[in-house]
């Protein structure tokens, strides 16, 4: 008997921003093999192609013709927080206000942007367009919650399988509706965005959709370790899916200079350590020259980084590429010699996969989920710039250390793929189900 399965998703190729549309997409076309899969999205586009699975947008449904569907309104977690809708703006992941009032001292009162022409009462006809990740961040979240647990009362479904903590409040309000077991697949956590002292309002939905949810799947050991000391939450309750791998065409590109080229690619945020990437950079520079390195990604340390650079006077041996995705960014890592991801919590890391099949020697955190995957590939702790550096200098003088490295990496790749993770997952579901017996 195939388990029919309702996936909540926030990415979803082509509107992706990172590593989660691509995770999300891979993931759900190989579950589509084991299980009927529907899947609500913010967004839908022509261009995405739900193939064996069935794909709803949020933006395509009309909001009257549900409007006799009327959800418990996040009462899981929002029946212990207060919500005062006041006109503010968040960028990206910027975390509302988290404060006390004198009546009642002990009640916190959570701070959302509302634009001033938007009535979360009287819904628009559609849901809202526009950047996924805009300033308006958390009146989506909470449109998309609105929508998505309406449409949930017209589906059949045996599981609610939510990903990342922007569809968490949806999978417990439609849990809260249905009585079905809540599964959710963890990719990024605020823990790794923001560190172990930040425990704004994500956190705290992250830990209690965490302690509602039947089972929580994460996308490896790092961070199932992360989900039990920093959340607390059961272990007995988590279940490692690691992510699989889309297969790239591999292909070597020359590249317009003379040097070698040693890259980093990823959002220019703490989390990832661009800062310990130039760090490790300059140091390199000192002992060897035929070298340029490239920044690709943009964010909130980009400023930080430019001025450094420019500081050092190392602008001919620096570059900034801005954002690259796609064809553009396998173009940049077809002509890199090392990638180095110096990521401070990285759950995964899908870009060191990307690049060990296009021919790249990996440098990795140890602080990184697919550092379980590539067995073979140098390792540092992220804040060891010495370390990094040394690797980088010895796969850049040392052709034949760097030939072994891209061999022994490329068959560690061979332990996963997207199928493999369906398999897992689907061993996961059988296990809530068994459970529920």
């Amino acid at each position: 008997m195939k388990y029919k399965i309702l996936t909540l998703g926030w990415e979803f190729p082509p509107q992706i921003n990172g590593g989660l549309g691509v995770a999300s997409l891979g993931l759900t076309r190989a579950l589509s093999e084991y299980a009927e899969i529907s899947v609500i999205i913010p967004r839908s586009d022509p261009r995405t192609l739900a193939e064996n699975f069935q794909l709803i947008g949020a933006n395509e449904v009309d909001i009257e013709k549900l409007a006799g569907e009327t959800p418990k309104i996040h009462r899981s977690i929002l029946s212990k927080v207060h919500i005062d809708y006041v006109d503010v703006s968040l960028s990206g992941y910027e975390q509302p206000t988290l404060y006390y009032t004198r009546k009642p001292a002990s009640r916190p009162v959570m701070v959302v942007e509302r634009p001033v022409k938007d009535n979360i009462i009287g819904m628009p006809r559609k849901f809202r367009l526009g950047a996924l990740y805009g300033s308006d961040l958390l009146t989506r979240i909470s449109e998309f919650t609105d929508i998505a647990s309406r449409l949930s009362r017209k589906l059949q479904f045996d599981f609610i399988h939510a990903h990342d903590w922007m569809t968490f409040l949806a999978g417990l309000e439609i849990k809260a509706i249905s009585g079905k077991p809540l599964v959710l697949h963890v990719h990024s956590l605020e823990y790794d965005r923001s560190g172990p002292e930040k425990k704004g309002y994500v956190f705290e939905l992250e830990k209690h959709a965490m302690q509602e949810a039947d089972l929580v799947m994460a996308v490896s050991d790092y961070t199932a370790d992360v989900i039990e000391n920093h959340y607390e939450i059961d272990p007995d309750k988590i279940w490692v899916v690691p992510n699989g791998l889309e297969k790239l065409k591999s292909y070597r590109k020359t590249p317009p200079f003379p040097e070698k080229l040693v890259v980093f690619a990823g959002r220019l945020v703490a989390q990832k350590g661009p800062g310990y990437f130039l760090e490790m950079a300059m140091k390199v520079l000192e002992k060897y020259t035929n070298v340029r390195f490239a920044i690709a990604g943009q964010g909130e340390k980009l400023p930080e980084l430019v001025q450094t650079v420019a500081e050092a006077r190392l602008g001919d041996k620096i570059h900034f590429t801005g954002f690259l995705s796609g064809k553009d960014l396998r173009k940049l890592l077809a002509m890199a010699d090392v990638l180095v991801m110096p990521s401070v919590s990285e759950p995964f890391g899908l870009i060191a996969t990307e690049a060990v099949q296009m021919g790249v020697a990996c440098v990795i955190s140890h602080q990184s989920g697919v550092s379980e995957v590539l067995k073979h590939a140098p390792k540092a702790n992220y804040h060891d710039t010495d370390q990094m550096a040394a690797w980088v200098l010895s796969l850049l003088n040392d052709p034949s250390l760097w030939r072994k490295t891209v061999a022994a990496t490329q068959k560690d790749l061979e332990s996963i793929s997207w199928d493999i993770s369906a398999r897992k997952a689907i061993a996961g579901f059988e296990r809530l189900s068994a459970q529920k017996k």
